[in-house]
């Protein structure tokens, strides 16, 4: 996970925590775990390309 959503994720929980509106309160549910998927994409991602490199460092030596 990123530093950077890392971060993001856990200001967005905090901010839900103190939210009494409970339509503020999902809405900042929804785009906390919109953020969640997204790193989780991000990191399938890069784990994919880091074993494309692996492969093709392999082939390249």
């Amino acid at each position: 996970m990123s530093n950077e959503l890392r971060n993001k994720l856990h200001d967005l929980a905090e901010l839900c925590d103190s939210t009494a509106d409970p339509q503020t309160k999902a809405i900042i549910e929804a785009i906390r775990l919109q953020t969640a998927v997204l790193n989780e994409r991000l990191f399938a991602i890069e784990l994919q390309v880091s074993a494309l490199s692996k492969r093709l460092e392999s082939t390249t030596d």
